[in-house]
């Protein structure tokens, strides 16, 4: 199989904000271009929140509240919205999108498979059932780094915590209850990992969030999704998505499984995309392709999109 284009588009997910992260797109919300100050006016008129105001602050504790799905989630669409139509005449069409966790809200907006305002709805609606979720089953998520899979569930197992991400072959996740986390914290060590515990309001991508996922089902069955969009790679196993029935599988237990990006990443280099650019502030979606990109024969090329602007 051969891709349209060798470029695909990496949309970040929740962790990838940080207090006055904003501030990497623009100065003013009127620098923006149109379609990025419409995302921003219109993500913020519906979950009756300045989001670009939210996302400008230097204040941590606004950082903590930008964390509430039902804040970040379509804060997240906005961002990845406003950044794209900032280098999208540099990069041209993109042969594949796709996104880490809660990216792919965004990945599903910039492939044209739902409209931008349906698709902010959607992520506010959705970020509402899984803030009860956060607030009734607290939890947060641990980032194992240099564990492998198997070092990754034998923590997980011994601590009460459950595999979130398998991001790289020697980066993992973990997600569970506070005390499991702690519990987590202490075995890594002997696991010959470092723990870093990643700025969240929960567990997500694991049991946790079973309750807003029976929940969201039905807005899932009601987005109206195009029949025809650029492809998008899902998270459940690296498969490619290139209809709606697809789409609305990879939606539907989207926050109690992990999130198998190594195999995203695997199956984009298996068809042929070696540039990618990843949106978001910071290195870490960079960072996590170029650990993969070590493993492979051919070269690839990573690119942040700040670095095309």
């Amino acid at each position: 199989m051969t891709s349209i284009s060798d470029a695909v588009l990496i949309c970040p997910g929740q962790g990838a904000q940080r207090a006055g992260g904003v501030a990497d797109l623009a100065d003013r919300l009127e620098d923006l271009p149109p379609l990025g100050r419409r995302a921003f006016e219109t993500a913020s008129t519906i979950v009756g929140c300045d989001l670009w105001q939210l996302g400008l602050s230097p204040d941590p504790d606004d950082e903590v509240a930008l964390r509430m799905p039902s804040l970040l989630q379509p804060y997240l669409v906005a961002w990845a919205a406003a950044e794209y139509s900032q280098v999208s005449g540099v990069v041209g069409p993109m042969g594949f999108v796709t996104g880490h966790s809660s990216g792919l809200n965004s990945a599903i907006a910039i492939s044209g498979a739902v409209e931008l305002e349906s698709t902010l709805h959607f992520a506010w609606k959705c970020g509402r059932n899984m803030d009860r979720d956060c607030v009734e089953s607290p939890g947060g998520l641990l980032a194992l780094v240099g564990a492998g899979r198997a070092a990754a569930e034998a923590i997980a197992a011994e601590s009460g915590a459950s595999l979130a991400n398998h991001n790289a072959p020697d980066q993992t996740v973990i997600g569970g209850s506070f005390p499991a986390i702690r519990r987590a914290q202490e075995r890594a060590p002997s696991h010959g990992c470092q723990a870093v515990e990643l700025r969240v309001a929960g567990a997500f991508h694991t049991p946790s969030f079973q309750p807003s996922d029976q929940a969201n089902r039905a807005l899932i069955d009601a987005l109206p999704i195009a029949d025809r969009f650029t492809p998008i790679v899902g998270n459940r196993s690296g498969q490619i998505i290139s209809d709606p029935a697809a789409l609305r599988d990879e939606l539907c237990a989207q926050y109690v499984r992990p999130v198998e990006w190594l195999s995203v990443l695997e199956t984009l280099y298996g068809v042929g995309a070696r540039r990618f650019i990843t949106l978001g502030p910071g290195n870490v979606m960079a960072g996590l392709v170029r650990r993969y990109g070590k493993t492979t024969p051919d070269r690839i090329q990573i690119r942040r999109s700040a670095q095309l602007r």
